[in-house]
């Protein structure tokens, strides 16, 4: 088991944590508002899935810090569970927004059933991946980030709506820079305070860019556009 010390985390940090847990709160409920009814049902469940469990990896982590960093405990289930939480949860996200691209189509539940499939594989991988192995998560967050970016990118797309565009891609960019941070902190020798700080700012920029994105679009009405799909 991984040894952490207080010293390398501050509260400040803790609670700075959640500033993209927040951004990611809210940008999850105008997702699930504006495409919960229109979805198919067992889509729309795995965008409220996804959202939750997303958010609940990161207050966990938060926490965690917090109560590291308080010299309270090392509560190390809150730490454990965020990766294997975190992936899954945006895997789930990814393909519940992911089946945007399939509306208004024909064979649309053989289609969508298809898709669906990588998720029974993606569970079952976290089930027997071992505590080290995070190149599996990471794999599966790359994965999750880059169908939710490209689903509402599409709709940007359909849309004309640019401005949105471009922040869907500065998501997926700097949420990929992030599943990197790991490699690359041993590499640039940063230490474990300075690596968490980079990844927090990273954090906000990205959570930031999928909140304003989807505001935009909610604001434009694009999301209730089927004629666009």
């Amino acid at each position: 088991m991984p040894v952490y010390y207080p010293e390398d985390y501050s509260i400040i940090m803790g609670l700075v944590d959640l500033i993209p847990v927040i951004l990611f709160a809210l940008a999850g409920c105008i997702l699930i508002k504006e495409l919960f009814n229109r979805l198919k049902k067992p889509f729309a469940v795995m965008l409220c899935s996804g959202v939750t469990l997303s958010l609940t990896a990161g207050v966990f982590k938060a926490l965690w810090k917090i109560l590291l960093a308080a010299n309270v405990c090392d509560f190390y289930p809150f730490n454990y569970m965020f990766m294997p939480t975190q992936a899954l949860g945006l895997v789930l996200m990814g393909v519940g927004l992911i089946s945007l691209f399939f509306e208004k189509k024909e064979k649309q539940g053989l289609k969508a059933s298809a898709i669906s499939l990588p998720v029974l594989f993606l569970v079952l991988a976290e089930a027997a991946t071992p505590e080290d192995g995070n190149i599996i998560f990471i794999a599966m967050l790359v994965i999750g980030e880059l169908m939710i970016a490209a689903s509402l990118s599409y709709v940007a797309i359909k849309n004309k709506q640019w401005i949105p565009f471009v922040l869907f891609i500065i998501y997926a960019i700097a949420l990929i820079i992030m599943g990197a941070m790991k490699p690359l902190s041993t590499k640039l020798s940063l230490t474990v305070t300075q690596s968490n700080w980079i990844e927090e700012a990273i954090n906000i920029v990205a959570q930031g860019s999928i909140l304003v994105g989807s505001y935009l679009l909610m604001k434009k009405n694009c999301f209730n556009s089927k004629e666009n799909s």
